[in-house]
């Protein structure tokens, strides 16, 4: 049997964050490991590594560029996915692997927690392989075309995050942190034309 997904939650609702916990771990694939109330409380007592932080963004002190991830110190393999009440903000959901909403059946929380988990054999290949990924390629070149990280979100309907942990894979992978450096491998590599410039 395989070791269950440990999950925790953020949310200042207690009917929510119980509801959510039966939910979560009703398929018998995830753990709630720790539920927290604030963003205080989770900063004061939480203690491991969980692979998701469920959280409600109402307890973060976002603006438009702060990341949610820094506020709560969640390690590179942790997916912090939102909780949300209403329709959502795409500004502000953009900052989360994923989002979860308060009418989602138990199925769709499912599907959606696992798609944000990264397996070990993703860890494995992100460690080990130098070999670019057609994500990747695609984000390769469009950094190499001059786009920003919200440019590159937006055109490929990511959060912002992800396309920072692409660059990061990318550019460990190649060894090349310029983005000159990096448009001469897109160029040299064929994924991206001279005339493209």
């Amino acid at each position: 049997m395989s070791a269950k997904h440990k999950v925790t939650i953020i949310e200042p609702s207690e009917i929510v964050s119980a509801g959510l916990k039966q939910l979560v771990e009703y398929g018998g694939n995830f753990h709630v490991v720790k539920i927290f109330k604030s963003l205080q409380d989770y900063s004061e007592n939480q203690n491991g590594n969980p692979d998701i932080i469920l959280v409600n963004p109402s307890v973060l002190p976002l603006g438009d560029n702060t990341d949610p991830r820094t506020l709560l110190s969640a390690k590179d393999f942790t997916a912090v996915v939102a909780i949300y009440y209403a329709p959502y903000d795409d500004n502000t959901i953009r900052n989360y692997n994923a989002g979860v909403g308060i009418f989602s059946t138990q199925e769709q929380i499912e599907k959606k927690l696992q798609s944000v988990l990264k397996t070990p054999s993703d860890k494995e290949q992100d460690d080990n392989s130098n070999e670019l990924s057609a994500r990747e390629c695609e984000i390769l070149t469009a950094v190499a075309k001059g786009k920003t990280n919200k440019e590159i979100a937006d055109e490929f309907n990511l959060s912002i995050h992800t396309v920072i942990s692409h660059r990061k894979n990318i550019s460990h992978k190649l060894g090349i942190n310029s983005i000159a450096g990096l448009t001469i491998y897109a160029v040299m590599n064929k994924l991206l034309d001279v005339e493209d410039f």
